[in-house]
């Protein structure tokens, strides 16, 4: 742009990897000191995370990822399993943990972290998808989200607290 060199890294491959990634920076961008745009797309190990690596090695202008979490105040009604908006939030980062590490590493490290929703330009990049309200949804559906356990596992859990309930009376009436 203008002449001058902006490194976009998109995607980090598994945290194994994350060496490999800087290396490679290293090797073809002849060492440079800072990044300018870090993509997350999403929270799958083998993408974001050795980007945990790239954050910590390089001076980064953006960090671009979407964070479930901070949207757990509109999304709780449409939970019906959590009660709370610090619940949720919680159920959600532990979820998305491989998000939730590239969010801790960007608030200490003080990189601006922004969303990378449909019309918002990184660099020369326009970003097609998702638009937000996709995303709220995408995030309800997921497999990785804590929405509601299934029926054998609700089956399931229930009979191991009942059974974790009768050890204690059992030992409770035998004086333990």
């Amino acid at each position: 742009m203008n002449g001058q060199t902006l490194i976009h890294v998109v995607d980090g491959g598994y945290q194994l990897t994350g060496e490999k990634v800087v290396n490679f920076i290293n090797k073809y961008y002849g060492n440079p000191k800072r990044i300018a745009h870090v993509v997350a797309t999403h929270n799958d190990g083998d993408h974001a995370g050795g980007l945990q690596r790239v954050l910590e090695d390089f001076e980064v202008g953006a960090l671009w990822m979407l964070r479930p979490w901070i949207y757990a105040e509109e999304l709780l009604p449409r939970f019906k399993r959590f009660t709370t908006v610090d619940g949720l939030g919680k159920a959600l980062k532990e979820a998305y943990s491989n998000l939730a590490a590239l969010e801790e590493i960007g608030v200490r490290r003080k990189i601006q972290i922004y969303e990378p929703f449909q019309g918002a330009t990184i660099g020369a990049f326009r970003v097609m998808a998702p638009t937000r309200s996709r995303f709220l949804d995408l995030v309800v559906s997921s497999e990785k989200t804590p929405e509601e356990k299934g029926l054998l596992e609700t089956a399931r859990d229930a009979v191991v607290r009942l059974m974790k309930e009768a050890a204690v009376l059992v030992k409770a009436a035998w004086g333990r």
